[in-house]
């Protein structure tokens, strides 16, 4: 059997690049293969080179590991490759936040929605639609997937301009099975606390539980939930009004994506009559939180996305691989407490026919009954190496229904603005956005923003 090639572009990823090494060297199906990790910055690709080949020697895998700043040169005939990368994310991301807050867009994620969603897009989608063209010369077999943000907008992107490439996109969310228990949980199915091994589904659970999640990614909603036939949605119902109970007694989260979480939650499924399984970032796709009109916005405004925190972040998350690379910390410690990554294990069961179901956004293809067929969501999916088949989901509510298609809209808008740079587009999609409600603020916010980030947009901009 073909010993199977995975290409990670982006490899010091603040999320993925670890997991995608501890899954290599952990994984019966992949460990014999072939992963090769690309970073422009040398010194990035040169701390995970060392820390697979840390992993690779306490493991005794026989992974062929591989590295360079230039994809072109280890691409070549790969059966999957991985993007990951971003340009001075927490960078951008404040730039764009800081903006927007100008004119009253206020964004507590600032990488899907809003300005900051689009202007991720402008920056991200030229240098993915390149790779995908450097992959039709190089390996035209193999599948790409997005794990970028905003992941709809550039999934949508290769679906549309890279047609000859097979792509689809993913977001880390509703990674199953964990997921799952989280569902579970809510239902009051599992306790609060509930830490099985992995997180994984009780054994006898999984095949008597039922849920109906999907929609636009990061605006993802569970609209039903069974366990053994029983209607659960009036007990995560009650488990919400709980969490909100708990809430109230602590002091709030000064982080804007997880600040005051149950009480945003609440609101959205007594609204809609269903759980936004991302409500870190759902609360920014509606203008309920935003804090216009006449009466209070309860419990608060949304507050704006603190990129200096994720900077810090992410400088802390850097220091702990490089001490794991370079022998400080034992490399015991990255392999008994890490996972695989979204990618990794659905290229796995891809790989080895393992056929496991996973949430990825491509193509509706008919599961949503009341969406187009070439709508972009985030579905349960079967998935081998023919790519993902979208589950039957039924109807999206009304209510939803038109969120979602306002969400699409404005994604769609984007990745034309993206591809022909084209003014009156970028403006279009930027006054089709769900939470930016002036022209003249969109056309100040579109200004400052391509002067503020000149340097990392496309020149025709």
């Amino acid at each position: 059997m073909k010993k199977v090639k995975i290409a990670v572009i982006g490899a010091g990823s603040y999320f993925f690049g670890k997991p995608a090494i501890w899954n290599m060297v952990k994984s019966e199906v992949l460990r014999e293969g072939t992963l090769a990790l690309v970073d422009t910055n040398p010194e990035t690709l040169d701390t995970m080179m060392k820390l697979g080949r840390r992993a690779i020697e306490a493991t005794g895998a026989p992974t062929t590991l591989i590295g360079s700043t230039d994809r072109t040169e280890v691409i070549k005939d790969a059966d999957f490759v991985v993007l990951t990368f971003s340009f001075r994310n927490a960078f951008y991301r404040g730039v764009d936040t800081l903006i927007a807050q100008k004119y009253g867009v206020t964004m507590c994620s600032s990488d899907t929605i809003g300005p900051g969603g689009v202007f991720r897009a402008l920056r991200e989608i030229p240098e993915i639609l390149a790779v995908a063209s450097d992959m039709e010369r190089l390996c035209p077999d193999a599948w790409l997937i997005n794990f970028i943000n905003p992941a709809t907008v550039n999934g949508i992107a290769l679906m549309r301009h890279a047609p000859k490439i097979k792509s689809f996109a993913l977001c880390d969310g509703n990674h199953l099975p964990f997921a799952d228990v989280g569902f579970m949980r809510l239902a009051g199915l599992l306790p609060h606390n509930f830490q099985p091994r992995n997180d994984t589904v009780p054994a006898g659970m999984a095949d008597d539980f039922e849920v109906k999640v999907g929609g636009v990614n990061h605006c993802t909603f569970l609209t039903e939930c069974r366990y053994r036939g029983e209607d659960r949605m009036p007990h995560i119902h009650e488990t919400l009004r709980q969490n909100v109970a708990r809430e109230l007694q602590e002091r709030p989260n000064p982080k804007a994506k997880p600040r005051l979480n149950a009480q945003y939650a609440l609101q959205l499924f007594e609204l809609y009559g269903a759980y936004p399984t991302a409500v870190s970032h759902t609360k920014e796709y509606v203008p309920f939180f935003q804090g216009y009109g006449v009466s209070p916005c309860t419990p608060e405004p949304i507050i704006p996305f603190d990129a200096y925190n994720r900077d810090e972040e992410m400088k802390a998350a850097w220091a702990e691989t490089t001490k794991l690379a370079n022998g400080e910390t034992p490399i015991e410690d990255f392999l008994n407490s890490a996972h695989g990554d979204h990618a990794t294990d659905i290229i796995e069961s891809m790989w080895g026919g393992l056929g496991k179901p996973f949430y990825i956004n491509s193509a509706n293809r008919g599961a949503v009954t009341n969406l187009p067929d070439d709508a972009f969501l985030e579905l349960r999916c079967d998935v081998n190496m023919n790519g993902p088949r979208p589950r039957p989901f039924g109807a999206i509510p009304r209510g939803l229904l038109g969120l979602q298609m306002q969400v699409l809209d404005t994604h769609e808008l984007t990745v034309e603005a993206a591809v022909s740079r084209d003014q009156s587009l970028l403006l279009r999609a930027m006054c089709t956005d769900p939470i930016v409600n002036n022209i003249g603020d969109a056309k100040q916010i579109i200004a400052e923003l391509i002067e503020a980030e000149r340097e990392h947009l496309h020149p025709d901009w």
